[in-house]
């Protein structure tokens, strides 16, 4: 059973783990070795607590039954496209992957932004990450970057808010199903 709270500083520790485990477990082979290697959850963590009191942005943790974090989000808003939504980060502990917990942290978010889009960031490579957003609605919105600490393109994705679903589907057109 997972329990969603928001997170407190003293959470901050879990989360770095949870970061860095995500990183050396997910990112082999996406990420450059030698920056999953160089992680150090300390420096993650005092990273992760200026975040953490950024007055935009929320941090969720989940939380098994035990009460221990198996994962966090963190989302808000978008300084970049005022009056739009951002989700900055999510990860889960690899122990905890597979069940659900990144779907649920996910669609808290999304939830928490009704009527809003809501942008992304996410490593091109990363296909297991981009099949879980798409599933949620977004698609690729054509933006790139490759920041230096992690020196890997992303990709910017797009998920409209509900108030621009319809408009954004009648400019696409009709659905068609595959081979159509």
């Amino acid at each position: 059973m997972i329990a969603y709270r928001e997170a407190v500083a003293d959470d901050l520790p879990a989360m770095a783990d949870i970061f860095v485990a995500a990183w050396r477990a997910g990112y082999r082979g996406v990420v450059p070795d030698e920056v999953i290697d160089a992680l150090d959850a300390d420096t993650i963590a005092t990273d992760l607590a200026v975040r953490l009191n950024d007055p935009r942005l929320k941090t969720v943790l989940a939380v098994d039954a035990t009460g221990r974090p198996v994962g966090f989000v963190r989302y808000g808003d978008d300084a970049d496209h005022a009056g739009e939504g951002y989700l900055a980060a999510l990860y889960v502990h690899p122990a905890a992957s597979g069940a659900g917990v990144g779907r649920g942290l996910l669609h808290r978010a999304i939830d928490a932004m009704p009527g809003v889009d809501v942008r992304l960031w996410v490593f091109e490579d990363n296909d297991r990450a981009r099949a879980l957003y798409e599933r949620a609605g977004f698609r690729p919105e054509g933006a790139r970057l490759t920041d230096p600490r992690w020196r890997t393109p992303q990709a910017r994705y797009l998920r409209p808010g509900r108030s621009n679903t319809a408009r954004i589907s009648r400019l696409r057109g009709p659905a068609r199903s595959p081979g159509s």
